[in-house]
């Protein structure tokens, strides 16, 4: 029972790290590519550079997380669609329309057809691309549970092996060689397995499950390949910018998911081993307990929350340095949309307490 309660505590702190990154990846130029802003080759620019290929951890690193808590659960094909796919997709509507009515509320252009539409074609905000995914991972989850409970060590090296090969290696030379002019043909790549929605949760249930133990030389020898890594996509980043001349946030990125499983491992297995098997006290367990439920509803809002607080970055920004006052800001998002998440979650729970009493 005791490193079934540490093992929820590292996997909450995952959480929070992975929605904190994800406020992070929303500041565009103030935060996110604030490089493209700056001279090539300064030392702001790589500094900057560093934080946008680390922060894209975010989405991995909840698939990873997720793989890891419900990849070994035994449920019925009917249960994930009552109790997940039907949810999440409920959420994404009321969602979708509260972000829809506060985007279109200064216009008055409110229209259900519009609407449902969109939320069908497209997305209302562009966040919420994230949710239609999650609930095409949920549809598949039966099938994807039933493999990955029956793969051996070998397997899974197999899965992580074909990733480092055709998105790292091959990826990397072909257009490094080539100048970006020569690509394999992609029916050749295994798509399939390196998906999203399937080479994460895998990921995710193998270190959660296959490993017994983290140790500090596996760390130490992760964090170096991981430093590593983000050296090689920082480079490869460059050279391609150098190359193109394209600053572009939508293709800055080209290279960013390259050796991302090692970033997302180092990521998972420190946070594991700093809380797992260790005294915490009963204070901080709740809060990180607390923060942990509430990340899903800071992931809904955030965008508001941005928007709320806009004000805070612009005025930081125009007596302290940029890139801390964006920091700031993310924080202080982050920490306005746990308050307002927690406190429509403790409303709630008074509300059906206060039902039931009255049932009974």
């Amino acid at each position: 029972m005791v490193n079934e309660r540490r093992k929820v505590i590292y996997i909450e702190v995952l959480r929070a790290i992975a929605v904190l990154f994800v406020i992070f990846n929303h500041t565009s130029q103030n935060g996110y590519v604030r490089f493209t802003l700056c001279d090539p080759g300064t030392i702001q620019y790589w500094f900057y550079m560093f934080f946008s290929v680390i922060a894209g951890i975010s989405v991995p690193l909840f698939y990873t997380i997720s793989g890891s808590v419900l990849l070994g659960k035994d449920e019925t094909i009917g249960y994930v669609w009552k109790k997940r796919v039907f949810k999440y997709a409920l959420v994404l509507l009321v969602f979708s329309l509260i972000m829809y009515l506060w985007k279109t509320n200064a216009s008055g252009s409110f229209s259900i057809l519009s609407f449902l539409h969109q939320t069908y074609s497209e997305s209302v905000i562009v966040p919420y691309w994230f949710l239609y995914s999650y609930i095409g991972y949920l549809i598949g989850l039966p099938i994807l549970r039933k493999a990955v409970i029956n793969m051996t060590d070998h397997d899974f090296y197999y899965l992580f092996g074909l990733w480092l090969v055709f998105n790292g290696l091959i990826y990397v030379l072909q257009y490094r060689l080539s100048g970006g002019t020569v690509w394999m043909n992609e029916l050749l790549f295994p798509s399939l397995l390196t998906n999203c929605i399937v080479f994460y949760p895998a990921l995710g249930y193998y270190l959660a499950v296959k490993v017994k133990k983290i140790t500090n030389k596996m760390c130490i020898v992760l964090l170096l390949s991981t430093l590593g890594s983000i050296a090689l996509t920082m480079y490869l980043t460059h050279y391609r910018i150098t190359l193109t001349g394209d600053l572009n946030e939508s293709t800055v990125s080209f290279f960013f998911d390259t050796y991302r499983p090692l970033q997302v491992v180092s990521v998972y297995c420190i946070v594991r081993k700093l809380f797992e098997n260790r005294k915490i006290p009963d204070l901080v367990r709740l809060l990180l307990g607390n923060l942990g439920s509430c990340v899903f509803g800071i992931y809904l809002v955030e965008e508001i929350t941005r928007g709320i607080l806009l004000t805070v970055y612009e005025t930081l920004s125009e007596s302290i340095n940029g890139f801390v006052a964006v920091w700031i800001y993310v924080i202080a998002v982050f920490v306005l949309s746990w308050i307002c998440v927690a406190s429509v979650r403790y409303l709630y729970a008074l509300f059906c307490r206060s039902v039931l009493k009255k049932s009974n």
